[in-house]
This record gives structure tokens, sequence and C-alpha cells, in this order.
């Protein structure tokens, strides 16, 4: 039997939020706990893997797809009474047991968080949401930082059709790993 697991192994792409270091281990940059990932593991979100070195990511489906009343996003006040077109891919870099989207943000982590995903291209999204009448694409559902190369290809596509872009984030971004809380990292990148 495949498991959920396989199926996504097969839907990713390289990352770009990464660094290589010590041979085949990387480290991971999509969200603040900069996650060392040795060859053959998953950073914490269980999304985002590294396979011989290269850090791969989720890519080519979705796991929640909807079209919401703005009013239902922290940033209501953008457009009010417009329409927020809501996607979402598996896993999270937090494990919240209360969390609303529980079953999709665990679903690699928990047996009982049943999900499933999707595929589908950024322009058959767009054209949806430009159908349903939405002013706004937003990865939301799970955290979107863990998706960030997904959800870019989205966005492009979404702002070329002059629709505006946004993330719904648990709030533990990015920022300028240091050896003290990523040892042995070399990065001076700053967010």
């Amino acid at each position: 039997m495949t498991t959920l697991a396989q199926v996504l192994a097969e839907h990713t792409c390289e990352g770009e939020l990464y660094e290589r270091y010590n041979g085949d281990w990387v480290r991971c940059f999509a969200c603040g706990l900069c996650c060392p990932i040795p060859n053959g593991s998953a950073g914490v979100c269980k999304v985002r893997f590294n396979r011989d070195g290269t850090l791969m990511v989720p890519w080519g489906y979705v796991s929640g797809l909807h079209c919401d009343p703005i009013e239902k996003k922290p940033f209501f006040h953008a457009f009010p009474g417009g329409s927020a077109y809501s996607f979402g891919m598996l896993g999270c870099d937090l494990h919240c047991p209360y969390c609303q989207n529980w079953v999709t943000s665990q679903a690699l982590r928990d047996p009982d968080a049943v999900s499933s995903a999707f595929q589908i291209t950024p322009a058959e999204m767009v054209r949806d949401a430009t159908h349903q009448g939405a002013e706004v694409i937003v990865s939301t559902y799970n955290e979107p930082l863990i998706t960030s190369e997904w959800a870019v290809a989205i966005f492009k596509e979404a702002r070329q059709a002059g629709l505006a872009t946004g993330y719904v984030s648990n709030g533990t971004g990015p920022h300028r790993c240091s050896t003290m809380c990523c040892p042995g990292s070399t990065s001076s990148r700053s967010t």
C-alpha cells in the first residue's frame, strides 16, 4: 500500500531556500527553525526533505482549496466585502493539537490526521480564482512558509492576472540563522 508520504514525494521539486553543508547535509531556510537535515530525512515540517544533498519541497498539489469571504483573513481591511481564494498543502513546522487545520497540517505526523492531495497547476488555480470573483489568492490552512516555492509560482501567475497575493502564517518566519540557533551554519542571509 502506498503511503501519503510516498505519494507526496512524487510531487516535489528542488527547493530554493537552503544551503548544502558537511557533504550531503542541507539546512532549510523556509521557516525560522532552519532545520539541519541529513540525507534521507525530512525537516520538522515533514514535507521538505533531503534527497542526496538536495532539498526537495512540495510542488504541484493542494490539499485545501476554497474561495472565502475576505473577512475570514487577518487582512480583511484590504478588500472589505471581497473574496479570497485560499489554498493549502500538507505539513507544518508546529504541532498544535488545537489547530483548526490539524487534519492537513499534521497529516504526515499523526496517523489519525487523514488527508488527501490533488494535482493542480498555478494557471488552473488562477483561472478558478478569477472565475469565482476572488481579488486575492492566499496561501493558508497549513504553514505557508514551508511551501513557499509553490506559493511563489502561483503568486506570479496571480499577479499577472491582476490578483493580490498573501500568506496567512503561524509566525515562525525566517530569520537570520546564526551559530547560536543553527550550529554549523555559515549563512549570512537575512530576511
